[in-house]
């Protein structure tokens, strides 16, 4: 599903990336997908790390290289990965990559970013998300030199700019309370605007599906990280892993242990 985020476009008034930024609904539900960048904080990232858990929500982090390499973020790295979440690039320093005139400079930025995460966390790493969502022709060239395909968003708080919960929240709530198909969240694990309004945005969600039961509507789903990996194997393969593997825990497993 990843595959169809990158579109080549002719015009450059038009050079946005597609939507919806990970493809239609697979289930005929609204689905939500939770994705975190520029991280990890020391001090914020553990209790984004809490709320998820406590939800049982399996998110995506974007981190930046030079955050990853700092000493301690392999705890924060380990910690992600044994909870079932997916690290992925968001580059070394965090620069706009369309406007970086050196183009290999700007080509490090991805390398080095990627080279940074695995030896902090010892995963190798393969999902991307370019700062600021920009794109250019230059970026779209880099990145299919590398087999790299452009994760992006729908849905964007802002609360990167304004660290202000009460708008991050009423936002977010709006856009979940009326989403139709599948939505990617755009949060930031190093604001305090997304710890305060995390907890009450999974406790609306949950409050919203208790309501549409009664009514019969259709649930909200947070889709897990994990299921859009798999959305990515080759036809049969889940068929096949369940007939060769004795438990759907094994399953699981066996997924996480190759995820990105």
């Amino acid at each position: 599903m990843i595959a169809f985020l990158v579109a080549f476009g002719v015009r450059a008034e038009a050079r946005g990336w597609p939507t919806p930024a990970a493809g239609p609904t697979m289930t005929g539900d609204p689905e939500l997908i939770f994705t975190f960048d520029d991280g990890p904080n020391k001090d914020l990232t553990p209790l984004v790390l809490d709320t998820l858990a406590k939800h049982k929500v399996k998110a995506v982090f974007f981190l930046v290289g030079q955050m990853a390499a700092q000493q301690t973020s392999p705890a924060i790295l380990e910690r992600m990965l044994a909870e079932g979440h997916i690290i992925a690039n968001h580059t070394m320093t965090h620069q706009d990559l369309c406007r970086v005139k050196d183009p290999e400079r700007a080509a490090r930025e991805i390398d080095e970013g990627k080279a940074a995460i695995e030896t902090a966390s010892g995963w190798h790493v393969t999902w991307f998300r370019t700062p600021y969502g920009v794109r250019c022709d230059r970026l779209d060239q880099m990145l299919g030199e590398r087999s790299i395909t452009h994760f992006h968003w729908d849905l964007d708080p802002q609360e990167w700019r304004h660290n202000n919960k009460k708008k991050t929240l009423a936002y977010v709530t709006k856009q979940i309370g009326r989403m139709t198909g599948r939505n990617v969240l755009l949060m930031h694990d190093i604001k305090k605007a997304t710890v305060d309004a995390l907890p009450e945005i999974l406790a609306f969600i949950e409050a919203e599906n208790a309501r549409r039961k009664e009514t019969r509507r259709r649930r909200i789903r947070i889709l897990q990280s994990w299921e859009i990996a798999v959305e990515q194997l080759p036809p049969g393969t889940i068929d096949w892993m369940f007939s060769v593997v004795p438990s759907r825990q094994g399953v699981v497993d066996a997924i996480a242990s190759v995820l990105p």
